[in-house]
């Protein structure tokens, strides 16, 4: 499926993209103190809740461009599930590989591994099924903030289960949406890993929230608009009156990407850098991490490096961002475009045998 693609969203996944990346930047800083707190204190300190974001813009896109197709028969199962593993594992196991030879080096460089230790034969087939962390357990390893593509994954089968059974349908919708959230809202309640994890519970309330808000597609963008400052209104208050407690973080996440719709806020997003930060979102989540590594290893071994300077952060992120650009290029997109023509040719044989 050729979908055009929602600038708006594309560029707050961009930006949460970047601001993981610099959220974690605090993994090669220690101890000393990352630079530019004054300026980017937020983002190290709330970077995280970036992840989140990422499920409930996954959310709106995706009842945007499949409930519809999935709920009246137009997409099968196989054809989508092949779009989505071709969207996201190349790249996951391309980055898993490399991560696994750089923590060697680490390794011998400095006589352990960097920041995340359970780089062992049982993580690695954890991480090729998409099931790393939350299922089985709560360990990170190897390429440790790819955690939440298990999540991920585990999400594009509770919305297919949903399409196929009712489609584009609101009421429906609306319930499952209400529903999760209030799931989500127990988090502190909920166990580590297993079948319903906090981890899954918090994606399936922020998944399904987006698909709520997809509802508003159509309305007109003043109506959208407002609705969405009151949601932003209502999600900073909450915010306010919890402490700052995850658990709010949805609903303030529903006001801005309802108000990043406005037409204005749109062509803001159409500008060259953030439509650039949307398309190679997903290579600087994935590749930051080893990026990291790269450069613990040549502290360790090379030169040193001052990594509470400030132009260690610009050299980091201008690494990440050079590599992110070069992978969405001449990896990501190529290896989409592949597997996609394979599992066609797939489908068409097996076609051709039935009849």
């Amino acid at each position: 499926m050729n979908l055009n693609r929602i600038a708006p969203l594309d560029a707050l996944r961009g930006l949460a993209a970047l601001g993981v990346a610099i959220y974690h930047y605090d993994l090669l800083a220690r101890p000393a103190q990352p630079p530019f707190e004054a300026q980017l204190g937020l983002v190290y300190a709330f970077g995280q809740l970036a992840v989140p974001l990422f499920y409930l813009l996954s959310g709106y896109i995706f009842f945007a461009a499949y409930a519809e197709p999935l709920g009246a028969g137009k997409l099968d199962g196989r054809a989508f599930f092949w779009l989505r593993v071709s969207r996201l594992y190349p790249l996951h196991l391309l980055t898993l590989i490399v991560v696994a030879g750089l923590q060697v080096l680490a390794w011998r460089a400095t006589g352990g591994y960097f920041v995340y230790g359970h780089n062992d034969w049982p993580h690695f087939l954890l991480n090729l099924g998409f099931v790393q962390f939350g299922w089985f357990d709560g360990i990170m390893s190897f390429n440790g903030p790819s955690w939440s593509l298990s999540i991920e994954a585990a999400l594009y089968v509770a919305f297919f289960a949903f399409a196929r059974q009712f489609g584009a349908a609101a009421g429906p919708r609306l319930a499952l949406g209400a529903l999760c959230l209030a799931i989500s809202s127990l988090r502190a309640w909920l166990p580590l890993s297993g079948p319903l994890n906090v981890f899954f519970a918090e994606g399936l309330g922020c998944f399904f929230l987006g698909g709520c808000l997809q509802l508003t597609a159509n309305w007109p963008d003043l109506r959208r608009f407002a609705l969405g400052l009151g949601v932003l209104a209502l999600g900073l208050g909450l915010i306010y009156a919890t402490g700052g407690r995850r658990e709010a973080m949805p609903v303030l996440f529903a006001g801005v990407a309802l108000v990043s719709l406005a037409p204005g806020l749109r062509r803001a997003a159409d500008l060259a850098p953030l439509a650039w930060l949307g398309e190679i979102s997903y290579s600087i989540y994935l590749w930051h991490f080893p990026t990291q590594i790269a450069l613990a290893v040549v502290a360790a071994r090379l030169i040193p490096i001052d990594f509470g300077s400030g132009a260690t952060l610009t050299l980091y992120l201008g690494l990440t961002l050079a590599l992110s650009t070069l992978s969405f290029r001449y990896f990501e997109t190529p290896a989409r475009v592949i597997v996609r023509q394979w599992a066609a040719a797939r489908r068409r044989e097996t076609a051709n045998v039935g009849a």
